[in-house]
């Protein structure tokens, strides 16, 4: 299962490949924009959602999150995403695990996501990295 902080780097290895430099790379023990990259053309602010929670203390340390809490999480990183878009004016999008469960939460709002411009990472469980790639930059 992919703790957040294994999202956040799998995305930041993937914009890597398409010259992004990372400018911040968060981990789930801190707060604020999980990633921010630029390039020469673009800069991007990234929202990211694990499958677990990373803390061992946790009851959900090691055991994949309930659907209530999947959609609790979804909707945090989508108002943070367009938050970070309003207020910076750049492209902005959310990382997830790449589960059937968070790809329900996403399938139906899909044509408002594109219409907003807001990026969605698929982050699969070896690490691969697919977009839902609205701008169309990827």
């Amino acid at each position: 299962m992919l703790f957040e902080s294994d999202v956040i780097s799998s995305v930041c290895d993937f914009l890597k490949n398409y010259d992004f430099e990372i400018v911040q790379q968060l981990n789930e023990n801190q707060k604020g924009d999980d990633i921010i990259a630029i390039n020469k053309n673009f800069k991007i602010y990234i929202e990211a959602k694990g499958e677990t929670s990373s803390k061992k203390t946790s009851n959900r340390f090691g055991k994949e999150f309930n659907t209530s809490q999947k959609k609790v999480h979804v909707s945090q990183a989508l108002y943070r995403a367009i938050k970070m878009k309003e207020e910076n004016n750049s492209l902005s999008g959310i990382a997830l695990p790449e589960t059937n469960a968070h790809k329900s939460l996403i399938e139906p709002i899909k044509k408002t996501l594109n219409e907003i411009g807001i990026e969605v990472f698929w982050v699969d469980s070896y690490g691969t990295v697919r977009v839902e790639n609205f701008s169309k930059i990827f």
